[in-house]
């Protein structure tokens, strides 16, 4: 009976060494993969995570911090951890973190200010090395913690405007305005917005494109917008529920986060009217219940992956002394067009909506 030899990585556990052996590349190319301190092309990152997960290679992040002072922690924050994007963006943040020697601490703060300046605070006292913040709101007091501790900090998605944080947006207007376009091309004219918090910036901004495309077409007198308020799906469906029961109703929904997209489904339903042949649905996000439905929902998605590694990448250049005023990015939507949204079979469309594509 043959026995297989066992090479001495198997034996002593792979080093960056026997990684930068088998990518054919420095040890300090396998150093700056791992760590991010400086840019790697994508071919020499790729043979180098490919290295370290064929030697099940596991960097040494207790000596690392030791060595360096530091924890090589990351902590993350998240508003809530059921809604569609927040997950897909941590899923992403934990794959750029594995090939490198930093560990993930993620808190949920639930939509609550309090619970999330708490969890917040745990996080600083832990002396995490970054932090990647999704706040409740804009203007989260949490942020006044994190200013004053000093440690570097990227914001994701909700944003307050001139922030002298570094942060990632969604051009929300030009991806509502696409929306909106869309629907107004299938000859709709009266689109109902149905949004949640317009406290928050990226709401006020998604408002602001669909109007933008409402007044375009000249269809200005068709505008029609419901806030329901905290992005709650009960307080959509009441807000939904009077505009759908009238005569008047809207020949398509724009619904402008996860949550009233569910409301608006549910409301629908509960009016007895029939997705897509009665009413067209928009909705923004792309979970992946949105395809397993049918009808399927059309959709704004939105990058998870571009929202996590610009934020990944700006924290690590943080983390390795870069000192240039605050730096920021924006991401941008993609309009997937499946089967909950058709051409409208009322009236013929004006000219002038005809006119938008």
């Amino acid at each position: 009976m043959r026995t297989r030899t066992r090479s001495p990585a198997e034996h002593r556990g792979a080093t960056i060494h026997d990684v930068a052996r088998a990518a054919g590349v420095s040890t300090a190319t396998v150093s700056n993969v791992l760590r991010g301190t400086r840019y790697v092309g994508p071919e020499l990152q790729q043979r180098v995570q490919d290295a370290i997960a064929a030697l099940q290679y596991s960097p040494n992040s207790v000596a690392a911090s030791l060595r360096e002072r530091r924890s090589r922690t990351i902590g993350v924050v998240v508003p809530d951890i059921t809604n569609g994007l927040f997950p897909a963006i941590v899923r992403r943040l934990a794959k750029r973190a594995a090939f490198t020697d930093y560990q993930l601490i993620l808190t949920d703060s639930q939509e609550d200010f309090a619970w999330e300046r708490e969890r917040v605070r745990t996080l600083i006292q832990r002396k995490v090395d970054g932090l990647l913040v999704m706040p409740c709101r804009d203007d989260s007091p949490m942020l006044d913690d994190v200013r004053q501790s000093g440690i570097p900090a990227v914001l994701l998605d909700r944003v307050a405007k001139n922030t002298d944080f570094d942060h990632v947006m969604l051009d929300n207007v030009a991806a509502a305005r696409e929306g909106a376009r869309h629907l107004i091309s299938l000859g709709h004219r009266h689109i109902l917005l149905l949004a949640s918090d317009s406290g928050l910036r990226n709401i006020q901004e998604r408002i602001e494109g669909y109007r933008e495309a409402v007044v375009e077409a000249k269809l200005s007198k068709f505008e029609n917008v419901v806030v329901a308020g905290r992005n709650e799906a009960e307080l959509g469906r009441q807000a939904l529920g009077l505009a759908l029961s009238g005569e008047g109703r809207p020949s398509a929904l724009f619904a402008l986060t996860e949550m009233m997209t569910i409301a608006a489904l549910q409301t629908i339903r509960e009016a007895g009217l029939e997705l897509p042949n009665d009413i067209s649905l928009l909705a923004f996000d792309d979970c992946e219940w949105f395809r397993a439905v049918r009808p399927s929902i059309t959709t704004l998605s939105q990058p998870a992956d571009d929202f996590a590694d610009q934020a990944w990448s700006i924290l690590m250049a943080r983390l390795n002394n870069d000192r240039t005023p605050t730096l920021h990015s924006e991401v941008h939507c993609t309009l997937v067009i499946r089967e909950s949204t058709i051409a409208y079979r009322g009236q013929p469309v004006s000219e002038e909506a005809a006119m938008i594509t």
